[in-house]
């Protein structure tokens, strides 16, 4: 009877054994996925920060030829309004 106790007892702890071994298992499944999507989500990380950086340097130039451009038509129209006020002034004084 104490060998029969003995076994269940045995068989019993083999049971708990193999369950922490399948949770166990379990786990480090679980570790190894959420290292690959570590691995995968520092690699788009990269790469949204290269697109950011691109994104800087295109919106930068971008500005700054809108600029430039907005400049050069603020001195045309200075200058139209120039020669149109010369024109009103030499005819007013009849010079023209």
């Amino acid at each position: 009877a104490s060998d029969y106790a003995s076994v269940k007892s045995l068989e019993h702890v083999q049971g708990q054994v193999n369950e922490v071994k399948v949770i166990l298992k379990d786990n480090i499944d679980k570790v190894l996925e959420r290292g690959d999507r570590l691995d995968d989500l520092i690699g788009k990380t990269g790469d949204l920060q290269a697109s950011a950086d691109s994104f800087q340097r295109t919106s930068t130039r971008v500005a700054r030829k809108y600029w430039w451009r907005n400049i050069k038509m603020l001195v045309i129209i200075g200058v139209i309004v120039l020669i149109v006020l010369i024109l009103i002034i030499l005819a007013a004084t009849k010079v023209i």
